[in-house]
């Protein structure tokens, strides 16, 4: 009786669809540097890149460095990051991956300019999963803000000032 009972719980549940990330943004003030990383669910990201690419995308350790270009062309495609109005590569250094969770590293980027604002288009993994939040975590002078992406908003803009 018992099993019936979770059973039939388990059925009313709804299913899984909050998808998140996350992309942090820390300005270092000894190397006038921004250091950024991103944080996903391998497989989700295994998906949209499989989607992307019409290719089947496994992500693993041994897998990633073959797939860098695909997985820098779909960061190209959806996301842009500016500072002051000036555009910002988001190169690829480094990626982490377990069977959950991958972590991109990005080559850090030079920004010896006051920041009056940081702006950012963010549509990664949107496409797939229409309940995708992408949270940006910003460190800046001292204070922290952040933006949130989801289906209905994918562009922001965050005055420093």
């Amino acid at each position: 009786m018992l099993s019936i009972l979770v059973s039939f719980i388990l059925l009313i549940l709804p299913e899984h669809d909050f998808h998140t990330s996350w992309m942090n943004l820390t300005y270092q003030d000894d190397s006038k540097k921004f250091e950024i990383f991103w944080q996903t669910d391998t497989e989700h990201l295994e998906g949209v890149l499989s989607a992307f690419s019409k290719q089947d995308v496994t992500l693993n350790e041994g897998s990633v460095d073959s797939l860098r270009p695909i997985l820098q062309s779909y960061l190209d495609e959806h996301t842009e990051l500016r500072f002051n109005s000036k555009s910002q590569d988001l190169i690829i250094e480094i990626v982490e991956t377990t069977f959950a969770e991958t972590t991109i590293h990005f080559k850090a980027i030079k920004c010896k300019k006051k920041l009056k604002e940081i702006s950012m288009y963010n549509s990664v993994l949107i496409s797939q999963f229409p309940n995708q939040k992408n949270m940006v975590q910003i460190n800046y002078g001292g204070e922290m803000n952040s933006m949130l992406f989801d289906q209905k908003r994918l562009f922001a803009k965050f005055n420093m000032e």
